[in-house]
């Protein structure tokens, strides 16, 4: 009996045909922990403060001092559904599957609406309509007084991105690598935009003058034509993507990576700063007040007061990360923790004014760079007089290449399997993420 090849020389010619395909893992929200973390941005209507945290509940308070209205407890996790109120109604998704619309001074159900899979992204509201995205890939609009079905859009992955209304257009990413533009009233397809990763935003799309620009997680942002979805520009500027929609200045975008740098960009894409909170960090989306821009970094615990020409002015520290996007009434600044607390800050003093716990310890996150699977599958035609030849060999040494716009290192483990055909698989693992 021949003695097994642990080697690739007898066969290294026949490699030649071999395919790397990447097995989508970016499901770090949908794994995350129960707990107290305060989990959306926090959202101001009408003299009330309201927000969501990873122990099922949606609190409303007053921000003022910091107490307690009412709250309402769903049956899952609420995790980057940021509320969203019209006409007195408050409207957020859950992971357990439901849409909800509660009455906003009363915290009161008035609807829900049960969808195929967990919500992790806000709703938008027009007119008569809700609209919001889940992870069963569809897009949905809804009768925001009846909770009604008016149309679904099926997409080809997770829906995890905030829709953008204008006009009678919807703009809306997927994980299935494309940006859609939908008629609003009807959910029509206008459009469609590829990209080379999914499309994961906690905050709608940012546009000025008749263009959209568009982050994705292959670390590129687009500027793309409004009406016909045409590409205008990209430029790279993470390894590690972006989770979050750029804010639009008078003079500049303003753009959040998971790189811990936030970028300023003029409109053609060109870097006008940078700054950078902390090596590979996840940095949420700013809000500008007053000339200053507000940021929270997710590594490093901080949020960051930044001037307009990238100048670090002061920071804030939690116990725990921060990313939502802090809100500012009057001179109280306004943030979210992963520590279980919603801060108010004295922006003049930069002292808290009130902190507001929710229920429970911080709950458990996966690290923000966490790995992708990869399938790597290659032929070989050679068949013996025998019948067909099975190889075997191990593979013990790491092989570095460059396979995707992520350079990442990837490391071939053993287990090699024979498949019919000539197929021969080869599971891997890519460790930057």
């Amino acid at each position: 009996m021949e003695e097994p090849n642990h080697g690739f020389d007898e066969f290294s010619v026949e490699m030649g045909d071999f395919e790397v395909e990447r097995v989508n893992k970016f499901d770090r929200l949908q794994r995350v922990g129960e707990g107290g973390s305060v989990t959306t941005h926090v959202t101001y209507h009408d003299g009330f403060l309201y927000f969501g945290a990873a122990n099922h509940i949606v609190y409303c308070v007053r921000p003022k001092d910091g107490k307690l209205v009412w709250k309402c407890k769903t049956d899952g996790i609420i995790m980057e559904s940021n509320p969203v109120i019209a006409d007195n109604l408050l409207f957020f998704g859950s992971f357990d599957h439901n849409v909800y619309a509660l009455d906003a001074k009363t915290g009161k159900l008035i609807w829900k609406f049960r969808t195929g899979d967990k919500i992790t992204t806000s709703p938008a509201v027009s007119e008569n309509m809700v609209f919001i995205g889940s992870a069963d890939h569809n897009i949905y609009a809804f009768d925001r007084m009846t909770g009604e079905v008016i149309w679904k859009f099926r997409t080809q992955g997770w829906v995890n991105s905030e829709p953008l209304v204008l006009g009678n257009k919807i703009l809306i990413g997927s994980y299935d690598r494309f940006a859609y533009c939908l008629n609003k009233h009807d959910g029509k397809m206008i459009w469609k935009l590829e990209t080379q990763g999914e499309i994961f935003n906690t905050t709608s799309f940012a546009h000025r003058d008749g263009v959209v620009y568009i982050p994705s997680l292959d670390g590129a942002l687009r500027a793309a034509d409004i009406e016909t979805g045409r590409l205008l520009w990209k430029v790279k500027l993470a390894t590690y993507g972006m989770a979050s929609s750029g804010t639009v200045l008078d003079n500049m975008i303003l753009q959040s990576t998971r790189d811990g740098i936030m970028y300023a960009l003029d409109f053609n894409g060109n870097t006008l700063w940078k700054y950078k909170a902390r090596e590979d960090d996840v940095i949420g989306p700013p809000s500008v007040y007053d000339g200053r821009i507000y940021v929270c970094s997710f590594a490093d615990n901080h949020m960051h007061c930044v001037s307009l020409d990238g100048k670090l002015l002061w920071k804030f520290e939690t116990r725990d990360g921060v990313y939502a996007r802090p809100l500012m009434i009057g001179s109280s600044l306004f943030v979210a923790s992963w520590d279980c607390n919603v801060y108010c800050i004295d922006v003049n003093t930069r002292r808290v004014t009130w902190k507001f716990k929710a229920e429970g310890s911080p709950c458990y996150v996966p690290p923000p760079h966490e790995a992708f699977e990869l399938n790597v599958k290659f032929s070989s035609e050679e068949v013996e007089e025998s019948g067909r030849k099975t190889y075997e060999f191990d593979l013990t040494e790491n092989d570095e290449r460059d396979t995707s716009e992520y350079k990442s290192t990837i490391t071939y483990q053993s287990g090699t399997t024979y498949r019919e055909k000539g197929k021969y698989q080869i599971d891997s693992r890519e460790e930057a993420f």
